[in-house]
């Protein structure tokens, strides 16, 4: 993994990785936590967080194999981490600032590699 595509240092890139499979993890646990409290899969916050977890992993397989397309899934996912912080932040619970705070330490890792 040499990083040259992305234009970021090695570290960058596997705290990038890192990163996202933790908030693959905690979103995969908040649709859990949805989904027990009876929250249909196609509602609007469902949705989001499937969207979240997919893209995470994703963005960290592309990380991953150098592929040419990693600029624009981490780029998608600084974008869509974003959102998913500010939605779980704005839900107030503590279970959702755990999601908030994984989700922001997402776009703070994946940061670096588009903004160098």
């Amino acid at each position: 993994m040499s990083g040259v595509r992305l234009g970021g240092a090695t570290a960058d890139i596997h705290h990038c990785i890192a990163a996202s499979l933790s908030c693959q993890a905690t979103c995969e646990a908040a649709m859990e936590q949805l989904a027990a409290k009876g929250m249909r899969a196609d509602s609007e916050p469902m949705r989001l967080l499937r969207q979240c977890a997919e893209l995470c992993e994703l963005n960290a397989r592309a990380l991953q194999k150098d592929s040419r397309l990693a600029r624009r899934t981490a780029t998608l996912c600084f974008e869509l981490s974003n959102q998913v912080a500010r939605a779980a932040w704005l839900d107030g619970n503590q279970s959702a600032h755990v999601l908030a705070r994984d989700a922001l330490q997402l776009a703070r890792a994946c940061r670096p590699l588009l903004f160098t």
